[in-house]
């Protein structure tokens, strides 16, 4: 029975994964001396080339692109390493350039891992897949273990994504169907982290393929419904999407001309004729144009031809073998063994109809010899554990930590003894000397019960301090907020002088601010145990948290964004509130007018975290070890005059602290900061 080729579903993946490559690369441009605009375009070019099967042309266009580039930075450098790695593992294979240029994106790394962290953890990948092509497979999934581990661990959710991608490419090319598919969905779930905006590939081109891979997969699982269901899905995202990338017509075309063809097999193998005709010619008629997706062309021909030899219109059906053989003589690639295969199984089907015994016999002859040097070459593949591999891995890892545990026993052991030989030599003196400090010992017994009395005292006046602050804050309350109403009431008279109204004025601002400080005083000293938790939606209380402060930021023409997924965790939720009601206050606060604020919530396995993005004037360096203490002078006005009290860090550092959790920040001065709540998920 002739199956559907999917030599050319690799080499679309090997594209879509470089340019995956490139839009999580634009995070690491932080050095300000990478050209990712420049570099995109230089790429996609060479990308498009290889869709059309000019494979050299690719090749000379990225060599002399580069060539008229010398000012090109650390990433745009290793994009072209990246690139001409795969170039020579997938396109023109060749071991020793590949392992040269993933060598070169490896030094050009070298003392950077920190700041190019993606870029490091597709390095790890790299070598993974020199590794499978070298057949080491065991190998290979060691470095992909190491490459995913380091992404999980130093990568958000949406840089994840690549990674996943490729680890379902590799159950996908060992045609481990069923154990792909997971990691599709993980995939495009992972994606819809990605910020929205006008990057083509994230925002089309990945989306689209990994929703037509998850359909591929199904079909070749025989599971034909499913497999319509991603396809229709697929075409739907693209015509949905189409109008907000007019200057992709090509790209888009191309995309709909392939799940054309895959929707047309699909359908076909469902007996509706009709609708398979139809997809499968408008799939060929698109990608047939020069520049276009010829290889897939080529492709959906074998399908089209089986439809009309089963329907026996065998006219048409000589027609499409004439045009496969001639396509597959001008497209000479290392990877298009299965479509010689394919041929030698149409031409079969097509003699077996006509009926030309003795021809039906040669092609049959021809196809289980060849198939079975294909699959024979592809058996280790195909038997290669890569989830035993990543247990292997983990296992390893673990007792290279066990060793590294044992030696250092052993150092401690060594330590101890030698200090039990110094301990004994140190009591014989000192037991000479008993005597004469036994007097001293009693004095200072007395001097140390008389300290803890003292201490005793001190904890008993700190806790009456706090709860006599607390009285008094909560005492004020109603005053202050009296004075604060009174004078808002008295500033919508329009009857006061313009000082009257300035004395108003500044007497509702100062009211406003001591109700803050209040505020403040109340939260001071959370400790564990007062904590009342209940389960909380994050998410509602994210949204609640921003409908109350959008007043604030409207006043000083910002936008508050938020980008999350309902999560429930146990926590107070009037403490908790109040962190992120302080961490979105301080952004607005110290964020100039009109720029936008995004508050974002994920998950990781064990845990929450909760950042809050501003593009504001950033924490000066020498002031960001004390931003959270108590009573610290690390205080400076907000970008329109506003009162900082110092507090409401701290407080917000308690509170986090008391659920378990922990704080930080990222700043850079001039360019905003970022602060990170972290809490524990049961």
């Amino acid at each position: 029975m002739y199956h559907q080729p999917i030599a050319y579903l690799k080499k679309t993946a090997l594209i879509i994964s470089i340019t995956f490559i490139l839009a999580a690369c634009h995070q690491s441009d932080i050095n300000g001396k990478n050209y990712p605009t420049r570099t995109d375009s230089i790429l996609d070019r060479a990308n498009l080339l290889l869709s059309a099967g000019k494979i050299h042309p690719s090749l000379h266009f990225v060599d002399s692109a580069y060539r008229a580039f010398p000012e090109a930075g650390p990433a745009d450098l290793w994009n072209k390493y990246n690139y001409l790695y795969k170039f020579y593992l997938n396109d023109q294979p060749d071991t020793t350039k590949c392992k040269a240029y993933i060598d070169s994106m490896i030094l050009v790394l070298r003392g950077r891992e920190s700041l190019y962290k993606t870029e490091y953890a597709h390095t790890l990948f790299a070598k993974g897949d020199l590794l499978m092509s070298e057949k080491k497979y065991t190998e290979a999934f060691g470095y992909y273990y190491n490459g995913r581990s380091y992404a999980q661990k130093n990568l958000d959710s949406c840089s994840l994504s690549a990674f996943t991608y490729q680890l379902a490419m590799v159950r996908y090319n060992q045609l481990q169907f069923r154990e792909a598919i997971p990691y599709f969905k993980q995939t495009l779930k992972e994606t819809n982290y990605c910020e929205t905006g006008t990057n083509f590939t994230n925002r089309f081109m990945l989306p689209q393929n990994i929703m037509r891979m998850t359909g591929l997969s199904y079909a070749q699982l025989d599971q034909r419904d499913s497999s319509i269901y991603y396809y229709k899905r697929t075409l739907a995202f693209i015509n949905r999407m189409e109008s907000l990338f007019p200057q992709k017509k090509t790209d888009i075309l191309i995309a709909r001309g392939m799940i054309y063809g895959n929707l047309g097999g699909a359908y076909m193998w469902r007996n509706i004729d009709d609708k398979a005709e139809y997809y499968l010619t408008e799939s060929i008629r698109i990608n047939d144009q020069l520049g276009f997706n010829n290889t897939d062309a080529i492709g959906v021909r074998f399908t089209l031809a089986y439809l009309y030899i089963r329907a026996s219109k065998l006219d048409s059906a000589a027609r499409l073998i004439r045009e496969i053989q001639n396509g597959l003589k001008i497209i000479r690639k290392p990877d298009m063994d299965e479509y010689w295969v394919n041929l030698y199984s149409i031409k079969r089907t097509y003699y077996d109809k006509v009926p030309n015994v003795d021809s039906a016999y040669y092609y049959q002859t021809k196809f289980f010899t060849y198939v079975d040097s294909l699959r024979k070459a592809q058996k280790d593949l195909r038997k290669a554990d890569m989830e035993g591999a990543f247990k292997s891995t983990e296992q390893q890892y673990k007792l290279e930590l066990l060793n590294r545990d044992d030696k250092l026993k052993t150092v401690y052991l060594l330590a101890i003894i030698t200090f039990a030989i110094m301990a004994i030599i140190i009591l014989l003196v000192i037991w000479g000397n008993l005597k004469r400090t036994n007097k001293a010992n009693k004095q200072i017994s007395e001097k140390n019960t008389h300290m803890q009395k003292a201490l005793s005292a001190l904890e008993q006046s700190q806790e009456d301090n706090t709860r006599m602050m607390r009285i008094v804050a909560h005492d004020l309350r109603n005053p202050i907020g009296a004075i604060t109403s009174v004078a808002s009431l008295m500033l919508e008279e329009s009857e006061h002088s313009e000082d009257d109204r300035m004395m108003l004025e500044l007497i509702k601002t100062s009211g406003q601010n001591s109700l803050e400080l209040v505020s403040d005083l109340l939260q001071v000293h959370t400790r564990t145990e007062e904590l009342k938790k209940e389960p909380v939606d994050l998410y509602q209380m994210l949204c609640y948290c921003i409908d109350l402060l959008n007043f604030k930021a409207e006043t000083k023409g910002q936008q508050l964004i938020l980008k999350a997924l309902p999560v429930i965790i146990p926590l107070n939720r009037e403490k908790m509130w109040r962190v992120v009601s302080n961490l979105i206050t301080n952004a607005i606060k110290f964020s100039p007018s009109g720029s936008h604020i995004t508050v974002q919530l994920w998950e990781k396995p064990q845990s929450v975290v909760i950042t809050v993005q501003d593009h504001g004037i950033g924490i000066p360096m020498e002031m960001s070890s004390k931003i959270f203490d108590m009573f610290t002078e690390a205080k400076r006005l907000g970008t329109a005059g506003e009162q900082p009290f110092g507090l409401g860090l701290a407080i917000s550092k308690q509170i986090v602290e008391a659920h378990g959790g922990k704080i930080w920040f990222d700043s850079m001065l001039g360019n905003g900061t970022t602060f990170y709540v972290e809490l524990p998920q049961p």
